[in-house]
């Protein structure tokens, strides 16, 4: 979450807090998924490009529809949400040590 602070602390300061609630109950409602994702990664089942691809796909479903109803303009909503997904397959694959 920190690449994603980071990232709104100096494009939008004024919308930090909705988008990081927003990072936030993304990654609760994702949390089973991640966690079953996570494993397979560990266990070498499914590899980190496809870890990635599970990872974006969960997060811009919830992502989306939150940021939008906040204000973010599209460019800006895929922004925030390829930075969401690389703060978490960057956290899980230095985890597992891939």
């Amino acid at each position: 979450m920190s690449i994603l602070a980071d990232q709104i602390r100096e494009n939008l300061p004024s919308m930090r807090e909705v988008i990081l609630d927003s990072a936030r109950d993304a990654l609760r409602k994702s949390s089973q998924d991640l966690a079953r994702w996570n494993a397979m990664l560990a266990a070498g089942t499914i590899s980190s490009q496809e870890y990635e691809w599970l990872v974006d796909s969960r997060i811009s479903v919830i992502e989306m529809e939150t940021l939008k109803a906040a204000g973010l303009a599209l460019a800006r909503i895929d922004e925030f949400r390829a930075a969401i997904v690389r703060s978490i397959t960057g956290a899980a694959l230095r985890a597992v040590g891939v």
